[in-house]
């Protein structure tokens, strides 16, 4: 798709006046800005949401305002931002999550650099947290030239496409089961990695091709004999008899939607410490597997987040647990860890 933005660009840039300003002006899909800053990044979030929310679009970083005037970029500098600190605001002050891509294209012996916003297939795009320019639960909408609060109109039309989605969504699945019949279905539980039916006892369960074609963008395949001890890529777990085939599913898992969780408010949630949580998911050893925990990288710093599945084992088993057991479990905890720093070189 690179390419197709890169054509797209040097149209819409070279399509200057007389005076070499550029005519086309700021709309529901463009945003000019002269130089980026990561001092700006909660404008540059706040446009993006609002991107998202509506058909998607671009913000062009060299260009002048009034007039608009094409001054350039540094290029070595623009290659030099941090995508993956961008990607973490965005992960940590909206919901769901923000799908783009940032590039560079040449104009003669000028540069201009580009962050495209995909147009957001769950809308609508929410913001999560309060910050100096962003407020939580504020919806960004981009209007022609300008990015502002959704305005009612707008809102019940994002809420009646979802809702016609859905009921198309349904109408097929329903239409599906009865010709199948509701007691030959098994359910496919992508996050969970399980495939749940009544009538797997004796009897071969076969995913059909056309429904692999069907989730071909949601899901990735692990080759043959590259499970979880060799790759560290989740698997399909299957109960009952099944014709081992050559590929698995294995779901592609949305960080916002799929692991809600960081350990704080798992704590609230059950009503202990946060140490315990951090004491009870080393103990449980839910770090590293991709049910229960992922791990986000953000610059220098990494985001642990928790599945809904990981706070159902750990409310499980703090129901069988006594305060005594919490303090035992701390007691190996904090072992453990001088154990990891006297083995730590250096």
């Amino acid at each position: 798709m690179k390419n197709g933005h890169i054509e797209y660009l040097k149209s819409l840039l070279t399509n200057v006046d007389i005076k070499g300003y550029l005519r086309h002006r700021e709309s529901s899909t463009l945003e000019f800005k002269e130089k980026f800053g990561f001092g700006s990044i909660e404008h540059y979030a706040k446009t993006m949401a609002a991107f998202a929310n509506n058909k998607g679009g671009y913000i062009i970083f060299g260009i002048k305002d009034s007039p608009r005037l094409l001054v350039g970029i540094n290029r070595k500098k623009f290659n030099e931002i941090s995508q993956e600190k961008l990607t973490g605001f965005l992960i940590e002050y909206f919901s769901p999550e923000i799908k783009w891509e940032m590039g560079i294209v040449d104009i003669g012996e000028k540069s201009f650099g580009y962050i495209f916003v995909n147009e957001s297939l769950e809308k609508p795009v929410i913001c999560r947290k309060a910050k100096e320019k962003l407020k939580s639960g504020e919806i960004y909408y981009r209007y022609r030239g300008q990015t502002r609060k959704i305005e009612f109109s707008e809102l019940r039309k994002i809420i009646e496409e979802y809702r016609e989605r859905e009921r198309q969504y349904w109408m097929k699945l329903i239409e599906r089961i009865a010709k199948i019949g509701p007691t030959n279905i098994a359910l496919v539980d992508l996050l969970n990695g399980s495939i749940e039916t009544t009538r797997i006892s004796g009897k071969q369960l076969v995913i059909d091709k056309s429904l692999l074609n069907e989730l071909a963008e949601k899901i990735n395949f692990i080759e043959k004999g590259h499970f979880v001890e060799t790759s560290g890529e989740t698997a399909l777990k299957v109960v009952g008899e099944i014709q081992v085939a050559n590929k698995i599913i294995v779901p592609d898992l949305d960080p916002n939607k799929d692991y809600p969780y960081l350990q704080k408010k798992l704590a609230e949630m059950l009503g202990i410490k946060p140490y315990y949580v951090q004491v009870l998911v080393w103990k449980y050893k839910l770090k590293g597997d991709k049910r229960y925990h992922l791990k986000l990288e953000c610059g220098k710093n990494k985001i642990h987040k928790f599945s809904k599945y990981a706070y159902e084992k750990l409310k499980s088993e703090l129901e069988k647990l006594s305060e005594s057991d919490l303090k035992q479990f701390s007691h190996e905890y904090e072992k453990f860890k001088r154990g990891n720093k006297l083995s730590t070189p250096g």
